[in-house]
């Protein structure tokens, strides 16, 4: 009956091989003896890996430090950038003579203004709003209530500029 099935089977099943939660004579797992013997091989490997370690990385520096193997050695180009400089020195001793002389004018600075502001430039009035004061009627001469003769108590400048205080 049932005791003949359970022979049949116990037969077919594989048994362990796992003896770690065995104790030994001591009393001591098989599993903690394993794994401090485990432990101090890796101990004893330790100082090893270090060294490896060390060594690779001075290695990988003795890489960065080396010379490139790739030279870039093109005489056109040595020579264009050796020009180029050679250029802009003089054009900045040129600009800095032009501007101790007084050779270039605002005047003559027209031809740099934008396309779209040459219409503008005749209309341009030249009295300056303050903006940022909130005072944006003071500079009008038409719209002040002080009179010409009393300049002390306007609070614009005789020129219509912005006032300085």
């Amino acid at each position: 009956g049932f005791g003949s099935m359970l022979r049949a089977l116990g037969a077919q099943i594989e048994k362990t091989t796992n003896r770690e939660a065995c104790r030994d004579l001591s009393g001591r797992r098989l599993r903690d003896v394993n794994h401090e013997k485990a432990m101090a091989e890796w101990v004893k490997q330790q100082a090893e890996r270090e060294a490896e370690k060390e060594q690779r990385r001075l290695e990988r520096l003795q890489r960065k430090l080396a010379e490139p193997k790739h030279f870039f050695t093109n005489p056109d180009y040595q020579k264009q950038c050796h020009e180029m400089a050679e250029r802009l020195e003089d054009s900045v001793l040129k600009g800095l003579q032009a501007t101790s002389s007084k050779i270039v004018s605002p005047e003559s600075g027209n031809s740099r203004k934008r396309p779209g502001e040459s219409g503008k430039n005749g209309t341009k009035s030249r009295k300056r709003k303050c903006f940022w004061l909130g005072l944006e009627g003071l500079d009008d001469r038409d719209s002040s209530d002080c009179e010409d003769d009393s300049e002390d108590d306007c609070p614009h400048a005789s020129d219509g500029s912005c006032p300085s205080g």
